[in-house]
């Protein structure tokens, strides 16, 4: 039960992480075309993008121990189904997106179903003496 949680918050979290990189390395360039690109808009873009490396990074330290870090992955699950709920907004006021990112919201909005598991994972007992 421990180990498929694992298995599946690692999978997961490599998702952000590698759409991260990429969005750090080519910014807005890669979406738009360069006569709509701002630099205000393809800096915050950036900057945005540092948030779900920090995502995986901390998604990362949590796998080990996953049955002690509540509070982390709560934290992590939090961010993750916020920008899936940010997602659903744009939708409703702006369109429809494309394919990968709708998987993708439904992926946001379902996170905080890893919740559920680690709850029902026994937690490890320190060893003292």
């Amino acid at each position: 039960m421990k180990r498929g949680l694992q298995i599946i918050l690692g999978i997961l979290s490599l998702i952000p992480f590698m759409v991260a990189i990429l969005g750090l390395t080519s910014g807005l360039g890669r979406w738009l075309p360069a006569e709509a690109i701002t630099p205000e808009f393809d800096s915050h873009y950036r900057y945005i993008t540092g948030f779900y490396i920090s995502l995986g990074v901390i998604a990362w330290w949590i796998i080990p121990n996953i049955e002690k870090h509540k509070t982390a992955l709560r934290i992590v699950a939090g961010a993750i189904f916020a920008g899936g709920v940010g997602r659903v907004i744009s939708f409703w006021q702006v369109g429809a997106p494309g394919p990968l990112t709708l998987v993708f919201t439904g992926i946001e909005l379902c996170f905080p179903l890893l919740l559920i598991w680690q709850a029902k994972l026994p937690r490890r007992q320190s060893k003292t003496g």
